[in-house]
């Protein structure tokens, strides 16, 4: 069979593939981008469905309008371990779209740009010093892997998975949303703090029913006695009391955090999203970092330098994230010096402040402080859902508010 040839190949139609798709185009509108999933348009993606208006301005950036009014959620309600909550209108209000409907949404947008769909699950992928070959017969001087969580390709480039304490593990569902439920994005943190995330949340559609779950991290799932789908949903009804589960079904599905991250790059192949471990830890989010990392990748895949700086010489040394490029004109240096420019700051705090996850005490004074000053709040909300980091004066308002006796937090 022939080879077909492209001047992107994208393998994943979802949020950082179509992003990719449609950031190429934008800047090439004449590229010839095949979009590769191996599953058809409308599938199913497990997530919470929230759409941040981080997210939204990347849409925007790409010209791309995914979501509607009637899917404006415009509130935030924070609960911690001990119970103390505090609910705020957000400055910019967030949406939820079950991803069945906001990735097709997407991809369309991505084919109506010109992107060549084509449902194929890739199986091989070879490269040398000028392209990349997809399945024996498909080249692109530069393939961007958007293929999610279990990505394909990120293992047959061989980047291992993340595994324990970098992977998170969750139950969603639908359930009916309850009469005279807050029309709110609901997240409740477990007074159990056995790994990570350890909440559940609760966002409300505009069909009557809500996207529900709980999530926490594989090594804390792993230390549980019993198995772990009945801990996860234990949990999810402990905290979800009001929410009837009856007859819900409960898909799981992991979430690859950023505190263990692959290469940004390897060759001439480009790892954004899930692929690239670009879940927040604090949040879970995914869907902002998605459509960034795709768009970058898209981008810098077809700038004119692309497909002609893999000489030999250079042709297997790749940058690494968070080391110095071997090669400032490469699409894999590039790429990654982009994407370190953009989120390595919030990578590094992230790592650091991750185990604070585990405290109880940590958890109650972060929401205690939000309740306590808005600014705190949104700035929680700017870290937890786009690409912020927190200052030092922010930290200290975090864990520098007092409990209702009186006594001021701990520090640390």
């Amino acid at each position: 069979m022939s080879a077909e040839h492209f001047d992107l190949i994208v393998v994943g139609a979802g949020p950082a593939g179509s992003a990719a798709a449609l950031a190429a185009l934008r800047d090439r509108p004449d590229a010839r981008v095949l979009l590769l999933d191996r599953s058809p348009l409308g599938r199913d993606k497990v997530c919470g469905d929230g759409i941040a208006p981080h997210a939204v301005a990347e849409l925007d950036a790409l010209g791309v309008s995914a979501v509607d009014p009637d899917e404006i959620v415009p509130a935030v309600r924070l609960v911690s371990p001990s119970g103390g909550g505090r609910s705020a209108l957000t400055q910019s209000p967030g949406y939820v779209v079950p991803r069945r409907t906001f990735d097709e949404r997407l991809a369309r947008a991505a084919i109506a740009a010109g992107a060549h769909f084509r449902q194929e699950r890739v199986t091989t992928l070879t490269q040398n010093s000028r392209e990349v070959t997809v399945n024996g017969r498909l080249t692109a001087p530069v393939v961007v892997a958007a293929d999610g969580a279990n990505s394909v390709v990120r293992r047959l480039v061989g980047e291992p998975a993340n595994r324990g304490r970098a992977l998170a593990v969750a139950l969603r569902g639908y359930a009916p949303t309850p009469p005279g439920h807050a029309h709110e994005l609901l997240l409740r943190w477990d007074i159990q703090r056995q790994g990570g995330l350890c909440y559940a949340w609760a966002f409300p559609t505009r069909d009557g029913v809500s996207n529900i779950g709980y999530g926490m991290s594989a090594a804390g799932l792993s230390r549980v006695s019993g198995s772990g789908r009945q801990h996860l949903t234990s949990r999810l009804r402990a905290l979800l009391g009001e929410f009837d589960l009856t007859g819900v079904d409960l898909v799981g599905h992991t979430l690859p955090l950023t505190i263990q991250r692959p290469r940004a790059a390897v060759g001439r192949v480009l790892l954004t999203g899930d692929a690239a471990s670009l879940i927040n830890p604090f949040t879970g989010e995914g869907i902002f970092t998605a459509l960034a990392s795709g768009a970058l990748a898209g981008r810098v895949a077809v700038s004119d330098s692309a497909a002609v700086s893999g000489s030999a010489a250079v042709s297997d040394r790749v940058a690494v994230s968070g080391s110095a490029a071997t090669h400032a004109d490469t699409p894999a240096a590039r790429y990654t010096r982009q994407l370190r420019q953009r989120f390595g700051r919030q990578h590094r705090q992230s790592a650091l402040l991750y185990p604070l996850l585990e405290s109880r005490r940590v958890l109650d004074a972060v929401i205690r402080a939000c309740g306590a000053d808005i600014r705190t709040f949104d700035r929680l909300l700017d870290v937890g859902l786009g690409d912020s980091s927190f200052a030092p004066r922010d930290l200290l308002r975090l864990v520098g508010t007092r409990r209702p006796d009186g006594e001021r937090m701990p520090r640390g």
